[in-house]
């Protein structure tokens, strides 16, 4: 199921899946946060997960000349985004806006089951 993303739901995404792969991807910078991927692009078997974030990634990449980018998900992948998304909502507390933005797209990623 293909699954659009604007630049925002890509980053919060990204955030929440790299929370619960790897924490230490996700490094405080002086403009904020850098996320640090050459540990995942240099392995030779990585996991689904990792693999996932290496797409999301991509997908950010071109997503900041278009503002928004669509994305093939599997049932399992949209189901794990899901999660990751409704996890981090628990452990970090979010404006409002923020929070709507992540069970709209929570919603959304579930839709298609």
């Amino acid at each position: 199921m293909r699954v659009e993303f604007n630049n925002d739901e890509l980053i919060l995404t990204l955030v929440s899946l790299i929370r619960a792969v790897d924490p230490k991807l996700l490094r405080h910078g002086q403009d904020g946060f850098t996320l640090d991927f050459d540990t995942l692009e240099r392995k030779e078997d990585p996991s689904a997960d990792e693999r996932l974030l290496l797409r999301l990634r991509g997908a950010l990449d071109s997503a900041r000349e278009q503002n928004s980018y669509g994305l093939e998900l599997s049932a399992v992948e949209r189901q794990r985004l899901a999660e990751t998304l409704e996890r981090l909502d628990r452990l970090q507390t979010w404006p409002q806006d923020v929070l709507a933005m992540s069970t709209g797209l929570q919603t959304r990623l579930l839709a298609g089951e």
